[in-house]
């Protein structure tokens, strides 16, 4: 009697034991699945809700006040890799839009930024290539006009217009481009569109990072969490438009 109910509790130990490996090789299985070749694990993009960054104007001032708030970086080639920004000084908002896609900031900005713990963007120096002197921060932002305007007309002549001020430049210490790689795919209905409203992120393609490019589309995409983050801490610089995901 005694044999046969150590015979039984063996044979029970036995079973347990080949159920908890087979539950143990689901589980990897499962765990397996979600987790892809270029070694992040899958995410599902049906759970989250993206955004494009923008800028959100301090005047409105059109054009004349995109230049002063933003300077410009699509005027000049990159050199070494890095933008060719041109803007008047001193003051430079933290976070702000000079090209198409570009993304400068502060040195400020970046310390902020790399305490985020958001995930998908680098930094690179920036060539500050022509700084002028233009105190226009002083001006009343709340009018239909600036206080000057450039004597062409032309808003880029706030800048080009001026000399080189190096003291200036000096003065505003550090500035780094948010580099954010493309690591998605947009889609597109048709070759030429009139709106970002028109295009879709491929669900499949996002890799789970919270700031990524989409191939075809300029701009730079985030999260939900990124945007709330970015919201609060550049609040009144930035804002978001929900961008479509299929």
């Amino acid at each position: 009697m005694q044999t046969e109910n150590l015979q039984t509790l063996r044979q029970r130990r036995t079973r347990v034991g080949v159920n908890l490996g087979i539950v143990c090789l689901l589980s990897f299985l499962l765990a397996l699945n979600n987790f892809n070749l270029s070694g992040r694990w899958k995410v599902n993009a049906m759970d989250h809700k993206f955004y494009r960054i923008h800028s959100h104007r301090l005047t409105n001032w059109g054009d004349y006040g995109d230049m002063l708030q933003h300077g410009m970086t699509a005027h000049l080639a990159r050199v070494e890799g890095r933008l060719s920004l041109e803007r008047a000084g001193p003051y430079m908002p933290p976070i702000t839009f000079p090209g198409i896609g570009d993304i400068v900031l502060t040195s400020a900005a970046r310390k902020l930024l790399e305490t985020s713990g958001l995930s998908g963007f680098t930094f690179r120096l920036v060539n500050k290539t022509r700084i002028v002197e233009l105190r226009w921060h002083e001006w009343d932002l709340t009018t239909e006009d600036p206080r000057e305007f450039p004597e062409t007309g032309e808003p880029e002549d706030y800048i080009l217009g001026l000399r080189p001020n190096q003291r200036v430049a000096q003065e505003m210490g550090e500035i780094w481009e948010l580099v954010v790689p493309i690591t998605a795919k947009i889609g597109r209905p048709k070759p030429i569109v009139h709106s970002f409203s028109d295009l879709h992120i491929l669900r499949d393609s996002w890799n789970g990072t919270d700031l990524f490019r989409g191939d075809g589309y300029g701009g730079v995409l985030v999260t939900d969490r990124a945007r709330l983050w970015l919201a609060e801490h550049f609040k009144g610089y930035t804002e978001f438009d929900e961008f479509a995901c299929k």
